[in-house]
């Protein structure tokens, strides 16, 4: 006779079979299935993988600090990510969330090496400043590539107290995100076309 093989039980179907949940359930909805000195276990993991997130972030070094690429923000979605799910999940220890932090930390220091290392990185990481304005002409063409409304661009202006766009020499979008500007002399000032709305 031939060996019964085991049942094979379908993952969904075990997720689907969940213990009935009684609705409006207070003591469940703000305390949880788990004994109340769990809630001691939570701080105690908050504590130890904050802390160990700061001492290993702190070598990212103070570029992160001054502005965040793309990657960047891919760092600390990704760090809070590992971070949460650790710091109240009982069968998630907390060794897991320090190795995926230092992974994390190692891969953006390794990115931001070849950064320095080769300008093609950098380009394709964080891409190149792009001409917005030059002597008091918008760029309809670089708008357009960046994605960027001509409404936009006005308020980015208007943001760096500029009232028409006569008085701009080159307004450059950069790749923070942030618009660097460059203003005329007052003898070079002209009225082209006002920041400021009509409704204003």
């Amino acid at each position: 006779m031939g060996t019964v093989s085991p049942e094979v039980r379908d993952p969904t179907e075990e997720r689907n079979r969940m213990e009935p949940v009684t609705p409006l359930d207070w003591e469940r909805l703000f305390l949880g299935v788990q004994p109340l000195t769990f809630f001691l276990e939570i701080a105690l993991r908050v504590v130890l993988i904050y802390t160990f997130a700061v001492v290993v972030v702190r070598f990212m070094g103070k570029r992160g600090q001054r502005q965040m690429s793309s990657f960047e923000y891919v760092v600390i979605i990704a760090l809070g990510s590992a971070t949460g799910d650790s710091m109240f999940y009982p069968e998630v220890p907390v060794l897991y969330a320090w190795l995926i932090i230092v992974l994390i930390v190692a891969l953006d220091r390794g990115l931001t090496f070849l950064e320095l290392s080769y300008n093609w990185v950098m380009r394709f990481l964080t891409g190149s400043p792009s001409m917005l304005v030059r002597n008091g002409e918008v760029l309809e063409e670089n708008l357009r590539a960046e994605f960027l409304r001509r409404e936009e661009l006005m308020a980015l202006l208007r943001e760096q107290q500029v009232s028409d766009i006569g008085e701009v020499k080159y307004a450059i979008l950069e790749t923070t995100g942030h618009l660097g500007l460059l203003k005329r002399t007052d003898a070079e000032k002209a009225q082209v076309e006002s920041t400021v709305p009509s409704e204003a």
